[in-house]
């Protein structure tokens, strides 16, 4: 279960609850004074929004192994000059985010859908440095070898 708390006055903050003790976890905030949280996937990955430091503005966040991760900080150089990602509202078991927006030139509010980018694998990396360290060892012993 995620949603928000208050914590002190004035301050709230994004939890989970731990499944076995029924515990609030406090996720934080990304340096601001409050977050919330939206939504919760079957892998424990949320969604939601905090302020950022010195309260300057809401900025989404994913919360995934133990640490809350600015979605702005995910975009291009260019994408982050035309946009900001305010909140995200929901999240799915293959990590795609349903997040508010802004135009930052005019302030419209957009809504994005957010798909992570599945990294290469670690064996199909280490196959290919493998491979190619073999490639080269050859070449090497080949031209030795002709000396």
């Amino acid at each position: 279960m995620t949603g928000t708390a208050n914590i002190a006055q004035n301050q709230n903050h994004a939890f989970i609850t731990n499944a076995a003790t029924n515990a609030m976890i406090d996720l934080g905030t990304l340096g601001g004074t409050n977050s919330g949280a939206s939504a919760i996937n079957d892998s424990g990955e949320v969604t939601g929004y905090s302020q950022t430091s010195g309260n300057a503005a809401n900025h989404a966040f994913l919360y995934t192994n133990g640490h809350m991760l600015d979605l702005n900080a995910l975009l291009s150089t260019t994408q982050a000059s035309l946009y900001t990602i305010t909140s995200g509202e929901g999240i799915n078991d293959s990590g795609q985010i349903v997040a508010d927006g802004i135009v930052n030139a005019t302030d419209q509010e957009v809504a994005f859908l957010l798909t992570p980018i599945a990294p290469v694998p670690l064996p199909a990396t280490a196959w290919l440095m493998l491979s190619g360290l073999v490639g080269l060892g050859t070449t090497v012993r080949q031209r030795t070898a002709s000396r």
